[in-house]
Order: C-alpha cells, then sequence, then structure tokens
C-alpha cells in the first residue's frame, strides 16, 4: 500500500488543474513554519511544533507568463492525525493573481493536540502538497 505521505518529485507540474483555462502552474514544495517566524518574516522549514505555535503551511505556484494570470481555483486544506481526518476547510475560490503565487494555510496547535500530523493542500480536486509534522507539549 502507497503512503499518503508522498508526493512525486519536489516540484510538481500541476497540469490536471485546470486544462485550458489559463498557462500550466509548477508547484514547489510546502513550507512549514510557525506564526511567528511568519510574522518576523523567516521563511524557515519547521517539523516540529508545541503546543503554543501557530502551524503555517505555505506552497508556491509559478508559471512561465508573468503577463497572465493562472484563473480562479477551488482551494481546501485537509488537516490528518495519524492518517484520520481532523480537520477542513470547506472549498475557497481563490484567483491566482500573478506568478510567483502563494497559498497560505493557518492554525493554531492547540486544539490538534500532541501527536503526529498532516496538512494537505488540495486545488480544484488534486492534492498538490502534503506536509508532515508532529507536536509536542
Amino acid at each position: 500500500m502507497k503512503s499518503r505521505y508522498r508526493l512525486p518529485a519536489a516540484s510538481i507540474l500541476v497540469a490536471a488543474l485546470c486544462s485550458g483555462c489559463g498557462p500550466m502552474m509548477s508547484v514547489s514544495s510546502p513550507t512549514l513554519m510557525s506564526g511567528a517566524e511568519l510574522s518576523q518574516g523567516r521563511r524557515g522549514d519547521t517539523r516540529d511544533f508545541h503546543m503554543n505555535d501557530r502551524i503555517v503551511q505555505l506552497v508556491d505556484f509559478t508559471w512561465t507568463d508573468p503577463t497572465q494570470d493562472a484563473g480562479t481555483h477551488e482551494c481546501e486544506w485537509k488537516w490528518y492525525r495519524d492518517g484520520k481526518l481532523v480537520s477542513d476547510t470547506p472549498e475557497k475560490r481563490i484567483y491566482f493573481a500573478r506568478t510567483p503565487f502563494t497559498l497560505r494555510t493557518m492554525r493554531p496547535a492547540a486544539p490538534l493536540g500532541i501527536g503526529h500530523y498532516s496538512v494537505d493542500t488540495i486545488v480544484d480536486g488534486t492534492v498538490v502538497a502534503v506536509s508532515a509534522f508532529t507536536i509536542t507539549g
């Protein structure tokens, strides 16, 4: 059985998102960080969080023609603990105005609790990024 945490390579071609409604997009590896790092303008990659942290996932999209937008897409996030869904966001229609474009989701660690987690970023029904992390006391 394939692990749901694996994605092909660090850069994924997201051609299935919306053929014919804008340029083809590439997505970089997702970045996880705390809310404190984000507010300080630091873009690290953190995998271990404490209960008082806010967990932030950033996913960057690019396309080749900077004069074009990439259209509007249905975006959602699903949060898992040990492979079981514990939280999700309703789908949001988001306009990808210019390249590079960054999607961001944020969730406080405390309501999730101590454990091993992952967050999926889903665009137009396709999982485009997965980030695994741990919350400790």
